[in-house]
């Protein structure tokens, strides 16, 4: 008998850095684009701007560009920019740039195709591009 997962395509940006992969949720116009831009000139590898696929693989959470899309990062008033590219990462972190953060040291998480994920509220976090660079290099979170 086949196993058949589940694939679900959202409204996102996906980028991986330091082989930790980041999801990048908001509406249009948000800066899931931007993020993603700023994180990419800092090294890291864009795995789909605009839609993200996610497919759970041994719970684990994974990203995929869908093949509709171009591989490219759009940049509003630039247009589409060639970028490193990689075809698929786990997703290790959440975004969400449409939520402001409601507490100073976080601890959010978000539950995505029944898989929880830690989430930061991106909405108006200033330092927000840097704080995952931080993050993907020195080893995550600290639990209190």
């Amino acid at each position: 008998m086949k196993h058949i997962l589940e694939t679900k395509t959202i409204h996102a940006s996906g980028v991986c850095f330091e082989k930790k992969g980041v999801l990048i949720l908001g509406k249009s116009g948000s800066g899931k684009s931007s993020l993603a831009l700023s994180l990419v000139a800092n090294g890291a590898q864009l795995v789909c701007d605009d839609r993200v696929q996610l497919q759970v693989k041994n719970k684990i959470l994974m990203m995929t560009k869908p093949s509709s899309l171009p591989s490219a990062l759009e940049v509003r008033g630039l247009g589409l920019i060639k970028v490193p590219l990689i075809t698929e990462a786990r997703v290790d972190l959440i975004i969400d740039m449409g939520l402001t953060s409601d507490s100073r040291l976080g601890g959010h998480k978000m539950e995505l195709v029944g898989v929880e994920i830690p989430c930061v509220k991106g909405q108006n976090f200033y330092g927000l591009s840097e704080a995952i660079i931080v993050w993907s290099k020195y080893g995550g979170f600290l639990d209190l």
